[in-house]
C-alpha cells in the first residue's frame, strides 16, 4: 500500500502580509505574498480567509503548515487571524501542523545559527527556482518579502516531517 503524498499549504500570517507557499512532494508549486490593506477590522480577516480559500480551491491541499506565533511578538489581532485560519482549515478537513521558526531550524540549518539569510539560502538550495526571489530579497532593505521564504520553509519542513512518519 503506497502512502499518499500530502499537498501542503504553508502560511506565515501577518496583520499586513500573508506569506503563502504550496508544496506537493518535493515540488514547490506556488509561493507568494498577499497584502492585507487597511486598518484592522473583521473585513481584513475575511479578506485573508478569502485569499486562503481561493488557494485551497485552486490547489486542494490536505495539510496546513502554519507559523507558530512567538508569545512576545504577537498581537491580539494576529492571534485572532491565526485562529480563524486554523478554524477554516478544520472546516476543510485539513490536517494542521504548526512550527516555530526555531522548530524549522532542525530541518534546514544543521551547522549554523538560524537567521533570515541562512534560512533563505537553505530554501534556495532546496528550490533553485527561488534564485530570482533571493535577488529581490537582497535588493529590498527590511523587506516583507522574507515572509514568502518562511512560508516555503513551513510547508517544506512539514513535508519532510510527514515523510518520516
Amino acid at each position: 500500500m503506497t502512502k499518499e503524498i500530502p499537498k501542503i499549504i504553508g502560511i506565515n500570517p501577518g496583520t499586513r502580509y500573508l506569506g503563502i507557499a504550496v508544496v506537493y512532494g518535493s515540488e514547490l508549486m506556488d509561493w507568494r505574498i498577499k497584502v492585507l490593506d487597511g486598518k484592522w477590522a473583521k473585513e481584513k480577516i475575511k479578506k485573508a480567509i478569502k485569499i486562503i480559500s481561493d488557494l485551497i480551491d485552486q490547489y486542494e491541499p490536505n495539510v496546513l503548515a502554519l507559523k507558530k506565533l512567538h508569545p512576545s511578538r504577537r498581537s491580539d489581532n494576529l492571534t485572532r487571524l491565526a485562529n480563524k485560519i486554523k478554524d477554516f482549515a478544520r472546516k476543510k478537513k485539513m490536517k494542521i501542523y504548526q512550527y516555530s521558526i526555531k522548530e524549522i531550524e532542525k530541518y534546514f540549518i544543521y551547522d549554523r545559527k538560524l537567521n533570515k539569510m541562512n534560512l533563505i539560502e537553505a530554501m534556495v538550495n532546496q528550490y533553485p527556482i527561488l534564485h530570482h526571489d533571493l535577488d529581490k530579497e537582497k535588493s529590498l532593505r527590511n523587506s516583507y518579502y522574507f515572509r514568502i521564504f518562511e512560508a516555503i520553509a513551513l510547508a517544506s519542513a512539514c513535508a519532510r516531517g510527514l515523510g518520516k512518519s
